[in-house]
């Protein structure tokens, strides 16, 4: 698995039920453009704002629409033994990898992320992805990611959301350079050149649901040494993703992207998040204007 990965928005009614009409047109757009993999109960997705019932629900819809690309599910919880199941039944539902975002809420030290990460890895079979968000839970040092990656063949890379060149080269150099099948994946959709330079596999990237043809392109274009090409596509990326600055969430800035851009996604998040007013999202339009025309 490499390229892009699109962490896919769960679309929600007015009455806050999941729109599945909008979730498999937007599902079936991603794999005509030529997205390399989606990602199903992401943070993008408001997974912490779904029921398990739910997120089993969507997982198992999600692997019903997906035929063309890798398929990931989101199984992060803050209770070890939720994670284990979510993680078995991503599995026994035929995902290609599971993503675990570290317990958020309490913090723990890193003996007891081993152990979290370990009594899962130990549980199942599915290839794991780690998730690395410290803005949202415990964070992931090179060394623990380290000490995961060569105690478990099922961890077989990570997504690192944090805004550090330094963290994400050392992850490469250090992990890849001991086991060259670890995958190392950006969040963050102004690094994903860089990623790419320091010898990563891609990006998980939220503003691939609006604009995926801005991160097809430079993938594709960074593969064929089209450099040049490839800058271009950088620097828009890399402004675009100020969208984020604008918003009160992840969530809100991409579901009004997606709304400007003409998707059938309603701009509807489930509480407590709230999707931002008129003034926000036309903020959000005068930047998409100004980077895609």
């Amino acid at each position: 698995m490499r390229g892009v990965i699109v962490p896919l928005v769960t679309p929600f009614n007015e009455d806050y039920s999941i729109d599945l009409p909008a979730l498999e047109e937007h599902v079936d757009y991603l794999q005509k453009v030529g997205v390399h993999g989606i990602f199903i109960n992401a943070t993008t997705g408001e997974f912490t704002s779904l029921s398990k019932e739910e997120r089993k629900f969507l997982a198992e819809k999600g692997r019903e629409l997906v035929s063309s690309t890798f398929y990931l599910v989101g199984t992060a919880s803050s209770n070890t033994f939720e994670v284990i199941e979510l993680t078995k039944h991503a599995q026994d539902i035929g995902a290609d990898y599971a993503v675990i975002a570290p317990p958020y809420y309490c913090p723990l030290k890193e003996e007891a992320l081993f152990k979290h990460y370990s009594m899962v890895a130990e549980k199942t079979d599915i290839p794991i992805i780690l998730y690395n968000i410290p803005s949202c839970a415990n964070p992931l040092s090179v060394s623990l990611i380290r000490n995961l990656a060569l105690e478990y063949p099922n961890i077989a890379g990570v997504k690192e959301t944090i805004d550090s060149i330094n963290h994400v080269r050392d992850v490469v150099l250090e992990i890849k350079g001991e086991r060259k099948d670890f995958k190392v994946f950006t969040g963050l959709d102004q690094h994903f050149l860089n990623t790419l330079i320091l010898g990563g596999d891609g990006g998980i990237m939220a503003c691939a649901n609006f604009a995926p043809e801005l991160h097809v392109r430079l993938y594709r274009a960074f593969n064929e040494k089209r450099f040049e090409e490839a800058f271009e596509y950088a620097k828009k990326l890399a402004k675009l993703s100020k969208v984020y600055d604008l918003a009160s969430s992840f969530g809100s800035a991409i579901k009004l992207a997606m709304s400007i851009r003409g998707f059938s996604i309603k701009p509807v998040l489930r509480p407590p998040y709230v999707v931002d007013g008129e003034e926000t999202k036309e903020e959000i339009r005068r930047l998409i204007e100004e980077v895609l025309g």
